[in-house]
């Protein structure tokens, strides 16, 4: 989720390329999938996925942001 915050906050919700948020973080594709999986349905994040199944965009949602400042909150 950090990735799609650095982004571009002023668009109100940070979006990043499924190509440029695995090359981001270093992982293989497979395992981008999953993690999208996973956080599309915690509701953090939204995703177009591609026809092979993996992200083509990543958005972050409403609650993601608000997760996102929470976190940041708590490190302050």
């Amino acid at each position: 989720m950090r990735g799609c915050d650095r982004a571009g906050p002023s668009t109100g919700h940070p979006a990043l390329t499924g190509a440029k948020l695995a090359q981001d973080l270093a992982i293989a594709a497979e395992d981008l999938a999953a993690a999208c999986t996973y956080l599309v349905g915690e509701d953090l994040i939204t995703v177009d996925w591609t026809a092979g199944n993996t992200p083509a965009m990543v958005t972050l949602t409403h609650q993601g942001i608000r997760c996102m400042e929470a976190e940041e909150e708590e490190r302050s």
